[in-house]
């Protein structure tokens, strides 16, 4: 997986001071470099981005003993519902985008074969029951009750 050399600055500031070395134990090293690696970004980077994400208050600290909050897992997993969200969101809208071409087609006296007609709605049907799907998931995640 390729990694980001360097986190974008905020506002385009330039660097001025850095901190000193964290010391991490071996164990805690190898869940934060797997959690940057998932997310394709360099281990300083993920550390600089997860960092400011909680000081913003982007992101809760995890669970504690109350239980509110997500742990890493699970943010991990609304993370990838989410994007596949958003993949998905695309999909529907060149879907529309075809129909709309269709639609443009039988307007100008140049109706669509039925095959086309078939073809797209079946893409669009497709798209729509993979989005319920994904929906449900993020649902689960979200509400597991």
């Amino acid at each position: 997986m390729t990694t980001t050399r360097r986190r974008e600055r905020l506002d385009g500031e330039r660097r001025t001071e850095r901190t000193g070395p964290i010391d991490w134990a071996p164990s805690e090293l190898v869940m934060i470099q797997e959690a940057a690696d998932a997310r394709g970004q360099s281990l300083v980077t993920f550390i600089a981005k997860s960092a400011l994400a909680v000081a913003t208050g982007r992101y809760r600290v995890t669970s504690g003993a109350d239980g509110h909050g997500l742990n890493g897992e699970q943010v991990a997993l609304l993370r990838q519902v989410v994007e596949q969200q958003m993949q998905l969101r695309r999909l529907l809208a060149n879907a529309a985008g075809s129909l709309n071409q269709l639609a443009a087609g039988a307007n100008s006296g140049n109706p669509p074969t039925a095959a086309a007609n078939d073809a797209a709605r079946q893409y669009l049907l497709t798209q729509l029951a993979e989005h319920d799907r994904v929906t449900a998931r993020l649902l689960d995640l979200v509400d597991p009750e």
